[in-house]
Parts: C-alpha cells; sequence; structure tokens
C-alpha cells in the first residue's frame, strides 16, 4: 500500500470536539472544492468515525496529492464554506461502486453532486477548520485502487489547536509504536490482517491478564472450559450467528459440508450445558473461556490490537433461574469495579449505562421487565450511577456497559454484562424446578476485560508502556559495573529468578550510563546496579522510573518489597517508596 504520511492515526478523543456532523459537512465541502480545481481527481464520497473523515477518490491521471495540494484543498474547504455554500440532500444512489464503499447518500453542494454514508448528517454551520493528516491509497477490490484523504474537521481554528495538542500527547503513546518498539508483537501482510502474532514478551503481558481474570473467575465460581474455533454451520444456524453475523464470519465447504470459524464462544458453552438434564439445584452453572474468535472485519476499520480480526476474550456464560440474575449481576459489576481499579482507573472515571428493550426483541415484556428490573436493582444496591440507554438494548435482552477515562481523555468500553432469552429459547435449554416443571433458564453473557487485544492496547498506551511492575514482560535487569563483580551480579540473578522475579543480566561491554539508558527504553521498572561496594556488603543499588535511584538496599529487603509489590499488582514502583523510605536515596 502506498501512505504518503503528514501525521498518523491514533486513537480517538471523543472529548476534543469531533463531531460526526462537522466532520460530515467538510468532507462534501473536500470533494467539492477538489471538483472544482483538481481535475484528475474525481470524487466517490466519504465515511466518518471517531477518527476523522475518510474521503475516496478516483486518479484519473496516476497522480498523487503531494503535501503543497493537500493543504492548498485545506485552505480552500474552509474558504469555499466562508464564502457560503448551499448543501441540499438528494437521496440515495444506486451506483454499484458508491454501494461497495458505503458511500450512497447524495448531496449537491453548489450544484455538485457529491457522496456520503447514509448514515450521518452533515452540520448546518459553517466549518472554521481542516487538516488532512494523510493520504493513502484504498482499495475496495483486487484490481481498483483509489486515493484515500483521511482528516479531521473543527468549528473554529482554537478547537483544531485544542486536538493538536492532544494528539501530539496521542502520538507519543500509540501502542502500536510502542509495541514494535518493546517488541510485543507484530503484522504481517503475508499471515493475514488483523491478525496479530505475539512476541515472547508480549505474551508476558496476555498471560498475566489471563492470570488475574482466572483469579476473578475463581471468586465468582466460573469453571474453564475450552472449545473449538470452527463448528459446522448448522450450530450458527441455530445460534442465529449465521443470519446476523454472516458478513464477518469466515466459511469454508469440507467435505461437503459448510464450517464457520467461531465469531462467538458462547454456542460451545451451550453444548455443555445440554449434555445432561439440569436440576434448580444445578443452577446458577458458569462457564468460562479465553476463546479466541475471528470477525472479518474489513480491512479499512482494522486498527492495530484495538481493531483486529482474531482476537481472545475473557469470555463467561452463567445459565441461572431469574430469582437468581440480580446477585450474579452485582457480583460480576463489583468485580469489574475492582480490575479497573488494579489499573488506576478510579470511579469518577467510570461511567455505566443501562440499554433497554428495543423496538425489536425476543421474549415476552414481562420476561425484559424482570431482567431490567434485576440490572437496575443491583446497580441501585451498589451505589453505582448510571444512566439508561431507552431502546439500546440487544435483541435478545437488556444489558450494562461499563465505559472508563484515560489520563487522556479517552472513553473506552470493555467491559460488558447482558442478559439472554434469546439462546436459551433458540437451543431449548431446560432445566427440573421444584415443582418437576420444565423451566428456561436465563443466560448471562459478560466479559471484564472484553479483548485482551483491546484491552492491552489501552493500558500500553495509558502508560505509555511503562507498565506497572506486575505486568511488564521484564521486571528487573542486573548490571555489574565491572567484569570482577559478576560472580556476585549471577547470584543477585539466582536470587531473583528463584523467587519467580523476572529478571535479565546485561553483561554487554557498554558503559554504565549506555546500559542503564537502554533498561530505560525497554521499558523495564527496576534496574539493579552492583559494583565493588554491594559485593563486599552483599547489597544492591536500585534504580527506577524517574531516574531515582536508592543505594546500600540489602539484597533481601529488595527481593521482599519488590515480590510485594508484584502481589498486589501495585501501580506505582512501591517497593521503590519504601525502599526510599527505609534506606534513603542518592
Amino acid at each position: 500500500m502506498v501512505v504518503v504520511r503528514f501525521g498518523g492515526d491514533v486513537t480517538p478523543n471523543t472529548e476534543v470536539g469531533l463531531s460526526p456532523e462537522v466532520l460530515a459537512r467538510a468532507s462534501l465541502i473536500l470533494q467539492y472544492v477538489v471538483s472544482k480545481n483538481v481535475e484528475w481527481l474525481e470524487p466517490l464520497g466519504c465515511s466518518v468515525d471517531e477518527y476523522g473523515f475518510k474521503c475516496d477518490f478516483k486518479s484519473l491521471s496516476g497522480e498523487w496529492p503531494d503535501e503543497r495540494l493537500v493543504r492548498r484543498l485545506e485552505e480552500l474547504a474552509v474558504k469555499a464554506d466562508a464564502e457560503g455554500v448551499e448543501i441540499v440532500f438528494e437521496g440515495f444512489s444506486t451506483n454499484e461502486l458508491l454501494k461497495l464503499l458505503d458511500h450512497t447518500g447524495v448531496y449537491r453542494v453548489n450544484g455538485v453532486s457529491l457522496y456520503l454514508e447514509p448514515e450521518v448528517k452533515p452540520s448546518g454551520d459553517p466549518i472554521g477548520a481542516v487538516l488532512i493528516k494523510n493520504v493513502s491509497s484504498h482499495n475496495p477490490l483486487p484490481d481498483l485502487s483509489l486515493v484515500r484523504l483521511v482528516g479531521v474537521a473543527f468549528r473554529s481554528r482554537e478547537e483544531l489547536n485544542a486536538w493538536i495538542e492532544w494528539y501530539n500527547e496521542a502520538v507519543k503513546r500509540d501502542h502500536r509504536l510502542l509495541g514494535q518498539k518493546l517488541d510485543l508483537f507484530s503484522f504481517h501482510d503475508e499471515a493475514g490482517s488483523g491478525l496479530v502474532i505475539y512476541h515472547p514478551k508480549g505474551q508476558v503481558i496476555r498471560e498475566e491478564l489471563i492470570k488475574l481474570m482466572r483469579e476473578v473467575n475463581k471468586r465468582l465460581g466460573y469453571e474453564e472450559v475450552y472449545t473449538p474455533h470452527v463448528y459446522k454451520s448448522i450450530l450458527w444456524r441455530i445460534s442465529g450467528h449465521y443470519t446476523l453475523y454472516r458478513d464477518k464470519m469466515v466459511l469454508a465447504e469440507v467435505e461437503g459440508e459448510e464450517y464457520g470459524i467461531k465469531p462467538m464462544n458462547c454456542p460451545g458453552h451451550i453444548l455443555i450445558y445440554k449434555t445432561r438434564m439440569r436440576s434448580y439445584k444445578d443452577l446458577p452453572i458458569k462457564f468460562a473461556e479465553f476463546g479466541t474468535v475471528y470477525r472479518w472485519e474489513k480491512r479499512g476499520e482494522l486498527y492495530g490490537l484495538l481493531r483486529v480480526r482474531g482476537f481472545t476474550q475473557d469470555d463467561g456464560h452463567a445459565f441461572l433461574t431469574e430469582e437468581q440474575v440480580k446477585e450474579e449481576i452485582k457480583a460480576i459489576l463489583s468485580e469489574i469495579m475492582y480490575v479497573l481499579s488494579i489499573f488506576g482507573i478510579k470511579a469518577n472515571d467510570i461511567r455505566v449505562y443501562l440499554s433497554t428493550r428495543p423496538e425489536k426483541y425476543i421474549g415476552t415484556e414481562e420476561m425484559w421487565g424482570k431482567a431490567t428490573e434485576a440490572l437496575r436493582n443491583a446497580l441501585e444496591e451498589l451505589g453505582i450511577p448510571y444512566s439508561v440507554k431507552e431502546g439500546e438494548g440487544a435483541f435478545y435482552g437488556p444489558k450494562i456497559d461499563v465505559h472508563f477515562k484515560d489520563s487522556i481523555g479517552r472513553w473506552w468500553q470493555c467491559s460488558t454484562i447482558q442478559v439472554d432469552f434469546a439462546l436459551p429459547e433458540r437451543f431449548g435449554l431446560e432445566y427440573i424446578d421444584k415443582d418437576n416443571s420444565r423451566k428456561r433458564p436465563v443466560v448471562i453473557h459478560r466479559a471484564i476485560l472484553g479483548s485482551i487485544e483491546r484491552f492491552m492496547a489501552i493500558m500500553i498506551e495509558e502508560f505509555e508502556g511503562k507498565l506497572p511492575t506486575w505486568l511488564s514482560p521484564v521486571q528487573v535487569v542486573v548490571i555489574p559495573i565491572t567484569k570482577e563483580v559478576q560472580q556476585y551480579a549471577d547470584e543477585v540473578y539466582r536470587v531473583l529468578d528463584e523467587e519467580g522475579v523476572r529478571v535479565i543480566k546485561d553483561y554487554e561491554d557498554e558503559t554504565l550510563q549506555k546500559k542503564v539508558r537502554k533498561a530505560y527504553d525497554q521499558a523495564i521498572p527496576y534496574i539493579v546496579i552492583v559494583g565493588r561496594k554491594e559485593a563486599e556488603n552483599r547489597t544492591v543499588s536500585v534504580r527506577g522510573r524517574g531516574n531515582i535511584q536508592v543505594s546500600n538496599v540489602p539484597l533481601e529487603l529488595f527481593v521482599n518489597e519488590l515480590k510485594n509489590e508484584i502481589r498486589e499488582r501495585a501501580v506505582t514502583q512501591k517497593a521503590l517508596e519504601v525502599l526510599k523510605a527505609k534506606v534513603g536515596t542518592q
């Protein structure tokens, strides 16, 4: 792919003024000034998302816009809107290419027909600033290459300046760049777009997150299971995914039968439930799985670990009676709040949403009423503030979504709790009640981290790659000042390693300053330096982040405090703080 970058895409910030309506207006006007000033570019419409606008053009000459032309188009768009632009909606196009691009909304801009995705409407207020971030090729078909302009727009230059300030901060945290720098993961064209390959260090982070969730599952009473990645399509037809998710599923015919790679884990858990008749005494039954699922997102929607085609969920399904729903919701919500607190996310930075019955739904109004009331009561009994999204529940049941804000103001949704009436009905799930009647259980789908990949990306960006010690792939590097003390350095390394600390040695023939700088670049939380004095006294010099050093630390004291920090999953370098208090700093 050809890419001319004047800036890179970064994860969005919904509080910096990216308005879908403003972006839609800007994209229409951008197409208009291109049609009037660049005869070799044919506008083919624009789409809008949380990152900005994306406008596609066909190059009639094979030329590409350079930065000089891009900057001129920005100025012309703002100038045209200031001089007065008439935008009139005309209807929808049936052109096959525009349908493929999902740019079927037709607008006349000063008499010129231009195109926009149908879901968004342009603002009636003039734009004050446009910034085109990059120019790239977009290939909606194997034999079709389009020019794509990606950018942002605002009502005023002041809003743009505020966004640029935020953007520069976000670029420093971009998990894609940090993932490469820290050797955590990679993507490869020959492997397939959106399919992440974890390197050893990245796998350590992944396993630490899974370890945390295994502890949560144990407290919640979920038993871990394992299910296949591929099922016959008949299973997906029963579950409804074949109809609802077919465009995102990978399907293949093998020996005359169609199979589908799983986009969700729930059908496998339901099959486990169905292996025997259940009694009310057995409920609740809870299954958990760190199951990798595959959803074939469009290539243009892929974004590092945040939007991939294959990802692992900390998935869980509880099979309950209606009377058990509220207590299960309360238990899950409590664990969600606890898990978020581990990563330093405070209650004031959390928003909770309760989504209620939509127009199209399965089940009875009475069932929906009971489930919604159970969700509401769970939130209120825990004292958790929430907002209601009327009519935005899933067709199969109401749900709770938990959003949290990161340190630069971005809101993320990872945790979800969904009540499901549909799958028990579709699969004919039953249990024998106290009166020997057969009843349908209620299913609760829950994920706390959500996608492991997505959560990892958020945390990499939240901590700028400098992860808490418990989550860091390498927790300590041991550096001897001279070769004469390597034997003691070996002993320090061995003690740490035997205590389960992830430790490495740096015996390279380099200066101490260069080794320390290298450790900082690798985001290693603790640097242990040993020289002749340390070897004689069986102590270590400990350097942490922020260039804080504590010298003459007894080795046993350092190991014990480091283990405490790791065991507690502290966000800060708690061991360093304790050592400062007990030994002092240098």
